[in-house]
């Protein structure tokens, strides 16, 4: 009698475990589901709901590597861990971005259309606000606004580039880039020389001329010379391609200045990278946008770009500084994080407005 009843409540039990693992297993798909919909984002549970978890998992006796499915098994061993040692959790989530600092972020997208998330981040930096690239992409997103320029990942060290970052404080990279100038007697070509001290990324461009002949390059190598020297910047190496514009006699003068010659491959202008990237950006951000009339016109345009450029733009591979911030050492450890008031951001306008450069007002 008592054997039939002790199978009889076994079976009852069987089959309430059944029911029971298959609730189990139920809600587990439900949570598979709904992480697989948030796609690769991760779920960060509360304070008040790990404290919820913990609690129902030490019925289990905290066993519950085949059920918790919100979070890792290590994860949850680290909570154990936690609560034990009495440490409270940290807050969830990334800290919120003032709402000034959305607006400001807003507004230099808006009054600079071709400024990319590296290119906004630098100009904050110089202000002394810290904000990372996918806080500013995610800005731009929700205002839809969406500056985001493609770019690739650096490339392998080889002996070019090693040779390259040897020299950084000794090396000037120049190259020559033409402009049409409108006169009456029809377009002409103009020429400009461009030298950069790649170490300081500081830059020194030639007056403009219809004739670059022997003598006016010999000129400009004197006037880097004076420039160096004004400056006080060393130059053991000049960069440059094989443009037979470079004469002997141009070269002889450098020599004997301590400069020596190094010549890039033959069509292979990524190996002058420096001058050519600064080349272009200059064509992108200014000369583009100008019709020429004059070469004085045209040496007003490069030579207030090129003391934009010394003087406030910030650089992308100098930390996202300016060239006299790069020059004063280190950035500080910490910077302010908030906008005390937008309206204190001023704006100095370069060239009828094409350049920017965003200040602080002084107190």
């Amino acid at each position: 009698m008592f054997r039939w009843l002790y199978v009889l409540l076994h079976l009852l039990h069987e089959a309430a475990s059944a029911r029971r693992d298959a609730r189990i297993r139920f809600l587990k798909a439900q949570v598979e589901i709904l992480r697989r919909k948030l796609g690769g984002n991760r779920v960060i549970p509360s304070p008040d709901d790990r404290l919820r978890l913990l609690a129902i998992g030490a019925e289990l006796n905290h066993d519950v590597t085949d059920l918790v499915g919100i979070v890792t098994p290590q994860t949850y061993s680290r909570w154990v861990v936690d609560q034990r040692e009495g440490r409270k959790p940290k807050p969830v989530g990334r800290p919120k971005i003032a709402r000034n600092l959305c607006e400001l972020v807003k507004r230099l997208a808006k009054e600079n259309a071709g400024w990319g998330y590296r290119r906004i981040i630098g100009e904050l930096w110089k202000l002394r606000l810290r904000i990372g690239r996918s806080s500013v992409r995610r800005i731009l997103k929700e205002a839809g606004m969406t500056p985001s320029p493609y770019r690739r990942g650096r490339a392998e060290e080889t002996v070019w580039r090693k040779f390259i970052r040897l020299h950084l404080n000794t090396l000037v990279a120049c190259d020559f880039f033409t402009k049409s100038v409108i006169t009456p007697l029809g377009s002409r070509l103009a020429y400009c020389l461009v030298f950069m001290h790649v170490g300081t990324r500081k830059v020194f461009l030639s007056p403009p001329t219809y004739e670059p002949n022997d003598r006016w390059v010999q000129q400009q190598g004197r006037n880097l010379l004076m420039w160096l020297e004004e400056n006080k910047l060393e130059a053991k190496f000049l960069l440059r391609d094989r443009d037979s514009k470079f004469s002997f006699a141009f070269d002889r003068l450098l020599f004997g200045a301590g400069v020596r010659r190094v010549r890039t491959p033959l069509l292979a202008p990524d190996a002058n990278a420096f001058a050519e990237s600064w080349i272009g950006s200059f064509k992108r951000e200014c000369l583009d946008h100008f019709a020429c009339f004059s070469l004085g016109h045209l040496d007003h345009i490069a030579q207030s770009f090129v003391n934009f450029h010394n003087a406030h733009r910030p650089h992308q591979g100098l930390g996202n500084r300016t060239l006299p911030e790069a020059a004063a050492g280190p950035p500080p450890e910490r910077a302010v994080e908030s906008v005390a008031d937008v309206r204190l951001i001023r704006c100095q306008l370069f060239l009828g407005g094409l350049l920017r450069h965003y200040h602080r007002e002084a107190a």
